[in-house]
């Protein structure tokens, strides 16, 4: 698909756990990102990346729309902007793509001004340039296989 495009998503161990349980089908982000949410669109990519291990632990394509919800499926917050996935892909977190292991290849991390790379983690949903979301796609793919 020429037009997808790549977001992170962020989990902890919690929410990701919360995530499967719930059937792994539904995606959601705080009311605050709702503007970011309304962007994306069946198709698009979802990048999941584990915090506090740092690493993308799946692939989750969009299958509708997105809309808003106030069913109770994590319990650190509501997250009522919501997305129906699928799980493309996944990796237990142990086998996990280390952030940093990817560095030389994503630019995001070209030019950077401070040392911290964890802030380029700490905002989701957020957009990714293509070539990136790619690179991550096909590093969880092949950590599957």
């Amino acid at each position: 698909m020429s037009d997808r495009t790549y977001w992170l998503c962020l989990f902890n161990h919690t929410t990701w756990q919360e995530f499967l349980d719930a059937g792994g089908a539904v995606m959601g982000f705080p009311e605050t990102r709702q503007n970011t949410v309304r962007q994306i669109k069946p198709g698009d990519y979802l990048l999941a990346y584990m915090t506090g291990v740092s690493r993308w632990i799946a692939v989750l394509e969009v299958m509708d729309e997105p809309y808003d919800d106030l069913t109770h499926i994590w319990k650190q917050a509501l997250f009522p902007c919501r997305v129906k996935v699928q799980v493309i892909t996944s990796v237990d977190i142990e086998s996990g793509i280390p952030a940093l292991s990817l560095s030389k290849n994503l630019k995001m991390f070209d030019n950077m001004k401070t040392p911290n790379w964890g802030l380029l983690f700490r905002t989701a949903p957020k957009k990714l340039i293509s070539e990136d979301g790619e690179a991550i796609v096909k590093a969880v793919e092949d950590a599957a296989a």
